[in-house]
C-alpha cells in the first residue's frame, strides 16, 4: 500500500505532532498512561513513510519535533515561574527545555529511520524485526539515560514513569530500574510498527500466522514481567522489619508568600498553628517531618529562625527532620564558608544536630551555570550559588535505631542519587521537597510519579513531606499507603516498616550497568552504507 508522494508531504508532520501529543497525554494533569504502549507509533510510521531517497535528516527533524511537542506541553508548568520571578521571558523556559530535550527524540528518529528488509524466509524476516525492536528500544533507553547526567541532567518523565501506579508491571524497575520499564514500552511500540508494516506489506491473509515470532516474543516478554510483579507483591521475601511512625506537616504556603518579609510572622504562624495539633497526637509519633525550606530564611538565618525551630521541637519533645539552607566550611578549605541546601535532623531535645547536604542542585534554580557568559539581568535572578554536598550521608535516628536516607527536593526523581544513599545504609528514604515555585501546576503531580519508582528500585519505604503535595507513604512495592491531598494545609501521620538490615537489590548493587548493551544495541542500528540504506529502504518503505 503505497500513497501518492504529494500527499504524503504534510502527514509525517502531523504524525510526529500527533506522538508529541500523545506522549504528554500520559502524564498529569490528563494522565491516560496506557495511551504509552501507542504513542510511538505515529513518528514510527511519519518516519518511515519518507521516500527511499529523502535525506536521513528528515527523520530527525520529524524525532525533534515529537520530542519537542512533547516536553514542551508536558512541562507547560514551568512558565509559572515568570509572574513569580516578574520576568516575562520565563513564560519561554518550556519551549526552551522541550527544543533541547527534543533532540533525544530526534536522534532515536534517525536511527530508526532505516526499517529491517525482509529476510530470506518468513522465519527470518521475523527475526530481523524482533532483532530490530530489540536494538531500537535499547537506543531509546540509552538516549533516555544519557538525558539523564548530561549537562546536569534531566530525566523527568521517562516512558516507563507513565506507568508509575501498575503495581505489577513496575517491580522489574528492582531488576533494570525505570528506564527497564520504559524498554519494554518502546519494544511493545516497535513490535506492534513492524507487524503492521508486514500486514501491508505482504497483503496476504497468510501473513498473519507468519507473525506469531513476533507477537509471541511481545506476549512472552510482557507475561514475564507481569507474573515477576504478581510474585513479588504477593509472595515477598521474609525480612524482619520494625514500624517507624511520622507525623508530616504539609503547610501549603504559597512562594510568594515566602519572597516577602512582610509576610514572614504568617509563615511562622502557620507551623506553630500546625505544631500545636502534633502536640496533641497519641500514641506518640518517632518523628516529626517538615518540608524544604519550611522558613522563608531557613532556621541558620538568624537568632529568631533558630530559636523558633528549637522551640518547635522541644514543646513535642520528638525528633524533628527539616529542611533548611546551610553555610559550613568548604571541604579542605576551613575558612572559606559556603551556602548548602540541608535535611537537618534535630534530635535529644534538639542538642543533637545532623545534616545531609543535598548533592545535586537545580541548574538556573540553585545555581547558574557557566555564570560568566550570561548577561547581568539573567546573573540577578540568581544572585547567589548554592554549592552540592561532597558526598552521601544517612542520618541516625536513635528511637527506634534507624539510618534515614534524606533526598532533598527532586533527588527523589533522580536514580543515581537514590542509588548513591541506598549504599550508603539508609534504610528508609525520606523526601522532603518544595513545588510551591510551580503554584497548583501539575508539577507536584509530575514530581511524585517520577518519585514514586525510588522505593520499587530499592525495595525500600519512603516518605514524603512536601509543602503543596504530593506528601504520601510509600511502601517498598510502589504502593502509597497515605496522603494529604495537593494543595491543601493540613498533617498526617505516616506508618511504614522499615527493614532492619535491609538487602540491596539488583537495582541497587549494579545500577544501570545493563544499558551498556542497549548501547551497543542502539549503535548497531548507526547507517553504515548508504547504499544498503536505499536497497533497504525500497524494499519495504510504505505503510
Amino acid at each position: 500500500m503505497r500513497l501518492h508522494p504529494t500527499l504524503l508531504k504534510p502527514l509525517p508532520w502531523a504524525g510526529a505532532i500527533c506522538s508529541g501529543l500523545l506522549l504528554a497525554l500520559c502524564f498529569a494533569p490528563w494522565e491516560y498512561p496506557n495511551l504509552v504502549w501507542i504513542a510511538l507509533l505515529p513518528l514510527v510510521w511519519a518516519v518511515w513513510s519518507l521516500p527511499a531517497e529523502a535525506p536521513r535528516a528528515r527523520a530527525f527533524q520529524l524525532g525533534a519535533v515529537t520530542g519537542t511537542v512533547f516536553y514542551t506541553s508536558a512541562f507547560y508548568w514551568l512558565a509559572s515561574l515568570a509572574p513569580l520571578f516578574s520576568s516575562p521571558a520565563l513564560n519561554g523556559l518550556p519551549l526552551l527545555l522541550g527544543a533541547y530535550l527534543g533532540l533525544y527524540p530526534a536522534l532515536w528518529a534517525f536511527l530508526i529511520s532505516r526499517p529491517p528488509a525482509p529476510g530470506s524466509s518468513a522465519a527470518g524476516t521475523s527475526i530481523k524485526n524482533v532483532a530490530f525492536a530489540v536494538r531500537a528500544a535499547g537506543a531509546w533507553v540509552a538516549l533516555d539515560w544519557i538525558r539523564g547526567w548530561l549537562l546536569s541532567g534531566f530525566s523527568w518523565n521517562s516512558l516507563g514513569v507513565a506507568l508509575h501506579n501498575n503495581l505489577a508491571l513496575i517491580q522489574i524497575a528492582d531488576l533494570f530500574g525505570a528506564l527497564g520499564i520504559t524498554f519494554v514500552i518502546v519494544f511493545a511500540n516497535l513490535t506492534i510498527a513492524l507487524v503492521v508494516r508486514r500486514i501491508f506489506n505482504e497483503a496476504s491473509v497468510h501473513a498473519l500466522p507468519r507473525l506469531r515470532i513476533e507477537l509471541m516474543t511481545l506476549i512472552l516478554l510482557l507475561g514475564m514481567c507481569v507474573s515477576y510483579g504478581i510474585r513479588c507483591v504477593f509472595n515477598p521475601p521474609a525480612v524482619e522489619t520494625l514500624p517507624l511512625r511520622a507525623v508530616t506537616l504539609q503547610p501549603n504556603i504559597p512562594q510568594t508568600q515566602k519572597f516577602d518579609p512582610s509576610q514572614e510572622d504568617d509563615v511562622f504562624g502557620t507551623i506553630d498553628r500546625l505544631m500545636s495539633v502534633v502536640e496533641t497526637i497519641h500514641p506518640r509519633p518517632d518523628i516529626v517531618l517538615w518540608p524544604e525550606a519550611t522558613l522563608p530564611r531557613g532556621m541558620f538565618a538568624d537568632e529568631e529562625s533558630r530559636r523558633f525551630v528549637l522551640r518547635q521541637a522541644n514543646r513535642t519533645e520528638l525528633p524533628l527532620l527539616l529542611g533548611s539552607l546551610e553555610e559550613v566550611p568548604r571541604e579542605g578549605h576551613p575558612d572559606e564558608l559556603v551556602h548548602r541546601n540541608s535535611a537537618v535532623l534535630l534530635s535529644d531535645y534538639a542538642t543533637n544536630v545532623q545534616s545531609y547536604q543535598k548533592r545535586h542542585l537545580v541548574p538556573f534554580g540553585e545555581y547558574l551555570p557557566f555564570r560568566d557568559i550570561f548577561p547581568n539581568f539573567v546573573r540577578e535572578l540568581i544572585p547567589g550559588d548554592i554549592d552540592p554536598g561532597a558526598a552521601p550521608k544517612v542520618l541516625e535516628l536513635d528511637k527506634p535505631t534507624i539510618k534515614i536516607g534524606a533526598l532533598v527536593c527532586f533527588e527523589d526523581s533522580l536514580q543515581r542519587e537514590t542509588r548513591d544513599i541506598v549504599r550508603a545504609g539508609a534504610q528508609v528514604l525520606v523526601n522532603i521537597t518544595n513545588d510551591a515555585w510551580f503554584a497548583q501546576t501539575a508539577g507536584s503531580a509530575q514530581h511524585f510519579a517520577n518519585a514514586h519508582l525510588r522505593s520499587v528500585e530499592a525495595r525500600l519505604p519512603m516518605l514524603r513531606s512536601t509543602n503543596t503535595g504530593v506528601t504520601c507513604s510509600i511502601d517498598a512495592f510502589g504502593r502509597v499507603e497515605s496522603h494529604i491531598d495537593p494543595f491543601s494545609e493540613g498533617i498526617d501521620t505516616l506508618s511504614v516498616r522499615v527493614p532492619i538490615q535491609p538487602q540491596l537489590s539488583v537495582y541497587s548493587r549494579f545500577g544501570d550497568l545493563w544499558i551498556i548493551a542497549c548501547a551497543f544495541n542502539g549503535i548497531a542500528l548507526w547507517p553504515r552504507k548508504r547504499k544498503a540504506d536505499l536497497a533497504a529502504a525500497k524494499s519495504g518503505s510504505a505503510v
